[in-house]
């Protein structure tokens, strides 16, 4: 064989390699998302509708998301993107003051 087609070859051999790979990572990432939604998780579905997770029919494949308070929607589970996290604010001195107020610049009347 010449020296092209061993390394073409050699590239798509890698290539299915990492293929391969991303998948499993892939599949992974889903399963653990699958886990971390509970009753009471805060999620952002595929559609961008922001909620807290009601309940969990792990039979069905099913959750309901309350998004507000009165609103309930059913919907399949792997319609969940992601669970969201609330950042924790710290408030330090420094944050808890607010800056001063700038003055106005002067306008000079010279023309």
């Amino acid at each position: 064989m010449d020296p092209l087609s061993l390394g073409m070859y050699a590239i798509i051999i890698v290539m299915v390699v990492f293929m391969i790979r991303n998948s499993r990572k892939q599949k992974q990432a889903r399963e653990e998302l699958n886990n971390k939604v509970t009753k009471g998780a805060q999620v952002m579905t595929t559609a961008g509708i922001f909620g807290t997770v009601v309940s969990v029919d792990d039979d069905e494949n099913e959750i309901v998301i309350e998004s507000t308070p009165g609103t309930v929607l059913r919907m399949h589970r792997q319609s969940v993107a992601s669970i969201v996290e609330k950042p924790v604010v710290e408030k330090t001195a420094s944050a808890a003051k607010k800056p001063a107020a700038k003055k106005p610049a002067a306008k000079s009347a010279a023309k």
